[in-house]
């Protein structure tokens, strides 16, 4: 019985939690259906980003300039996270204003490798070339990185479904702990009234009505409990 009342709990919390993130789910992005798992998105974000720093380096002038190119890089994310935030909520202005001001960021970086010193690059137009190609590659990094933004989903999101997979694997354990029970609870009331048919067919083997009447008298007492034995006379 108590294995079977924690079953009935464990049950419905697991279900609170799957109505709890499925809500959660449904307001957070009612438009989509398909979002990247956070924890994905996430590694997707890094390589982005390590993709980011390597070709800022390359823009801004090798190792020298690691520090620069990773204020660069957090430039960038920034203004991706803008643009991701922007566009969800539909404000398509500022998603303009934004990616202009991406696209001068991405001019002055072609700026500062044109005129920065170059000895494997003698030509002026070779080292312009590369640069405008570097800038280009960051700017569809930047791009992937916000759509990426865009369709990641929220923390919030994945804690809900963690609580639900919780409560579930609770319930299933209950669930396992109650059928076991319900197996012993058999055996032990299989082996009960086989010891009660026993004893009472050696006291009175001749008398069936007797046998059959302390079988049956046995086995409500294994239905109602001590708490419902009849009052002794």
């Amino acid at each position: 019985m108590w294995s079977a009342a924690t079953t009935r709990r464990r049950f419905a919390a697991a279900q609170a939690a799957r109505l709890a993130y499925e809500e959660l789910r449904h307001l957070l992005e009612p438009r989509r259906r398909h979002l990247i798992h956070f924890v994905v998105g996430l590694l997707l974000l890094l390589v982005l980003s390590a993709g980011l720093v390597m070709l800022d380096l390359i823009e801004l002038g090798g190792l020298r300039s690691v520090l620069a190119a990773l204020a660069a890089t957090a430039v960038w994310l920034t203004g991706a996270w803008f643009v991701a935030v922007a566009a969800r909520q539909r404000r398509w202005t500022l998603v303009a204003v934004i990616t202009a001001a991406a696209l001068l960021l991405g001019l002055l970086l072609v700026a500062l490798h044109d005129v920065g010193p170059r000895p494997a690059w003698p030509a002026v137009g070779g080292r312009a070339v590369f640069g405008a190609l570097t800038g280009a590659f960051i700017l569809v990094l930047t791009a992937g990185a916000a759509a990426l933004m865009a369709h990641l989903e929220p923390a919030s999101l994945l804690a809900a479904r963690r609580r639900w997979y919780q409560a579930r694997a609770r319930y299933q354990e209950a669930a396992e702990t109650e059928q076991s029970d319900a197996q012993t609870a058999a055996a032990a009331r299989e082996s009960w009234l086989s010891l009660v048919r026993t004893q009472v067919t050696v006291i009175a083997a001749d008398d069936d009505d007797l046998v059959q009447a302390t079988v049956a008298f046995a086995t409500a007492l294994v239905g109602q409990g001590r708490r419902q034995l009849p009052p002794a006379e």
